[in-house]
């Protein structure tokens, strides 16, 4: 994740580079970037730059902050923007909170989207978590950054100041989507009220199961609050028992594919969200599209893939003749690529790791020169066990 720190005054900036040198000195898995409005900071040399920011730290390739001529609300949207992106970013505010509120304001959009802000007082006293406490990881960035350099974290989540489960942080470390994001509150406030939650999830279920949690089963629950599944609606579960629940999406499909030379990007979208649809599954849940390394370079693929963020993943035919199972068999593929079928085995092989196997849920379909089938990963969610 990048983080960006903005300060405004001399003690601010001092404080910034401490801030880094404790985040950075750790090795932690953070890109820290330093900047100031600090009026006097634009006109000081560089080697009273170096002073300020502590000149060995330099000497190991830190850079000293970058004076900001832009407005706070520009700088700002443009750290949402990179992340809406797809490139992780965090703010750190060393001033008051009235500023960063007003800065960040224009930029708002939603809880999933939204960058985590913390806003530290230029004294380094207290770490505020101001904004994505939960999925953006402001909370936890907080209370690491409090430790490392000896300030109170001053957390406002409901959930965290009552040691209860969240959802979204749950969502978070499982790496489901979340479709239904305005379903979050209702799960929590139930939660809050001192009730127990059902959660239904067509995977595995691993970790210590919190005691606000029961997981689904039609013999005890009535109603599920929460559904973990690629599918919706989920099969053999009435839909009006999940009518109404927060839908949490896994990453666990696998879009085998083939086709002819120079098809399109939106003829693969086409047919891959027509099947989709057909069998109930999100495009949320796929995350890789599999295929024999002679299409490596097939340019609708690529796109197709970089447009829903999806690994692009391609294997000889000698791989794709080794993994087991029934095919859809076809002697004019074998004869042109040297294996019987591409789509079906290409989509298994991406499932295999270790042990794991996969299943197909679609066979082999075809259209216009397209071939496709869907597999599904083993996958499971883990409940944190502290």
């Amino acid at each position: 994740m990048q983080i960006d720190i903005m300060s405004f005054t001399r003690r601010g900036i001092e404080l910034s580079a401490k801030i880094r040198d404790k985040i950075l000195g750790e090795q932690e898995d953070y890109e820290v970037c330093l900047y100031t409005k600090y009026g006097k900071y634009q006109n000081l040399t560089g080697a009273e730059r170096n002073t300020w920011n502590k000149q060995e730290q330099n000497a190991a390739g830190w850079k000293n902050p970058v004076y900001v001529k832009e407005t706070i609300y520009d700088w700002m949207r443009t750290r949402f923007e990179q992340n809406r992106n797809g490139k992780k970013t965090g703010v750190i505010w060393i001033g008051a909170c009235g500023i960063a509120v007003r800065a960040m304001a224009p930029s708002l959009r939603d809880k999933l989207t939204d960058i985590p802000v913390l806003v530290v007082d230029e004294a380094g006293q207290f770490v505020i978590p101001v904004l994505s406490g939960h999925y953006g990881g402001a909370n936890e960035l907080a209370g690491l950054l409090a430790k490392r350099i000896g300030a109170t974290p001053v957390i406002t989540t409901a959930t965290d100041v009552n040691h209860a489960f969240a959802v979204d942080v749950f969502a978070k470390e499982n790496g489901l989507w979340i479709q239904n994001k305005e379903k979050i509150a209702e799960v929590s406030s139930k939660i809050l009220d001192g009730k127990k939650i059902a959660i239904m999830t067509d995977g595995r279920v691993e970790g210590k199961i919190p005691e606000s949690v029961c997981i689904y089963d039609r013999t005890r629950c009535g109603k599920t609050d929460v559904v973990i599944s690629a599918r919706y609606p989920v099969k053999n579960i009435p839909v009006s028992q999940i009518a109404d629940s927060l839908w949490l999406i896994p990453r666990m499909i696998i879009l085998g594919m083939g086709c002819k030379k120079g098809k399109s990007c939106g003829e693969i979208e086409q047919f891959v969200l027509e099947t989709l649809a057909q069998e109930q599954i999100s495009i949320q849940a796929v995350t890789a599209l599999a295929t024999i390394d002679l299409k490596k370079e097939e340019q609708g693929f690529i796109e197709f893939a970089n447009k829903y963020g999806l690994d692009f993943l391609t294997y000889p035919k000698e791989v794709l003749k080794e993994v087991p199972g029934t095919f859809s068999g076809s002697a004019f593929v074998t004869q042109t690529v040297g294996v019987d079928n591409v789509c079906e085995r290409a989509a298994l092989a991406a499932c295999r790791k270790e042990e794991s196997q996969g299943r197909l849920l679609c066979k082999k379909k075809a259209k216009d020169g397209i071939t496709l089938a869907v597999a599904g990963r083993e996958w499971s969610v883990r409940f944190d066990e502290t």
